[in-house]
């Protein structure tokens, strides 16, 4: 749709129905994935492409500080087991593509399920300029190591630019608080890449992950309270404000247990209420092998606040 970020969810008519109902969307464990090889990026893979990254550089500052990064994060590895052992981490997968087949055969009851369109835009995931403190994440899956060095150089430049106006004249103070502190910037960029990297023969699903890490929330908090007398005051005070204030409405943190095709499985809920509306989900494609009666459908929608969603049919010609 014209001007709004919209990515496509393929599910089933009875996730519909419940995601409509609950007014939340349901992040599921990554151990579901269906790549047996998910979260194969390993701390020594990170490693290795900081020397690349840090080789490759050519902005002495840029050098020097994503050097004091990796310094710091070999210093404190001994302690740092348990922010770097692998940890569940939970996700809704969605995708760019609109009416695929592929999708609708794997993920969408052969067909016979829906493809639901959410405004990320509304569902405002990210923090613009500082989208790495974010409650959740939404991003493109990284399928190639290209894909994942830039990944990695850019959350390293992302945190350099909060400390901007210290590095610009490296002093000890700020020095020594990166040799500190530094290792955590590296080990949320490992626990991120970690996270979205896959194997590329599923690059044609172009998936992207919106993801819930309890971890890396964790890691974020703690970042927050040791940069109180490093970041801004005018850039930390809202920064902090708005991790908080989203923190509480999305009402993520809890897991939870259901059946899942037989299987019991933890969730986390990302709750919708507040940002409930057509603008939020502005449209539901019908498999084309859906049952669904759309008459009943539109009913069944604006009953439940959803009054200008649009409702189409697959064009897929299948039988």
């Amino acid at each position: 749709m014209d001007g709004q970020n919209i990515f496509y969810h393929y599910t089933s008519i009875n996730s519909l129905y419940n995601i409509i109902m609950s007014r939340e969307l349901w992040l599921t464990n990554l151990k579901s994935s269906n790549d047996k090889s998910e979260r194969y990026y390993t701390v020594n893979h990170m490693l290795k492409d900081m020397d690349e990254i840090i080789n490759n550089s050519t902005d002495d500052n840029f050098k020097q500080y994503l050097s004091l990064l990796k310094k710091s994060f070999e210093t404190h590895m001994p302690d740092l087991k348990n922010y770097l052992k692998k940890s569940d981490g939970y996700s809704l997968s969605l995708t760019d593509k609109k009416d695929n087949l592929s999708h609708w055969e794997r993920y969408a009851s052969s067909y016979s399920g829906v493809c639901i369109g959410i405004n990320m835009d509304k569902l405002n995931v990210n923090f613009k300029d500082y989208s790495h403190f974010s409650i959740t994440e939404l991003e493109k899956i990284l399928y190639s190591d290209a894909e994942i060095l830039d990944k990695l150089s850019h959350i390293c430049a992302c945190f350099y630019d909060l400390f901007e106006e210290q590095i610009r004249n490296y002093n000890d103070p700020f020095q020594k608080y990166i040799e500190q502190y530094g290792f955590i910037v590296l080990v949320i960029a490992y626990n991120k890449v970690m996270n979205f990297a896959k194997n590329n023969y599923f690059a044609d699903e172009h998936e992207f992950r919106l993801l819930f890490y309890p971890k890396t929330l964790s890691m974020k908090k703690d970042f927050l309270s040791m940069s109180r007398n490093i970041i801004l005051p005018a850039t930390l005070k809202p920064l902090h404000d708005k991790f908080h204030s989203l923190l509480r409405m999305s009402s993520i943190e809890q897991t939870h247990f259901s059946l899942f095709k037989n299987e019991i499985r933890s969730y986390h809920k990302l709750c919708l209420a507040d940002i409930w509306d057509s603008e939020l989900i502005p449209e539901i494609t019908l498999g084309a092998m859906c049952r669904q009666n759309k008459q009943e459908l539109s009913h069944f929608l604006k009953a439940n606040g959803l009054k200008k969603t649009k409702i189409t049919i697959s064009k897929i010609p299948i039988r």
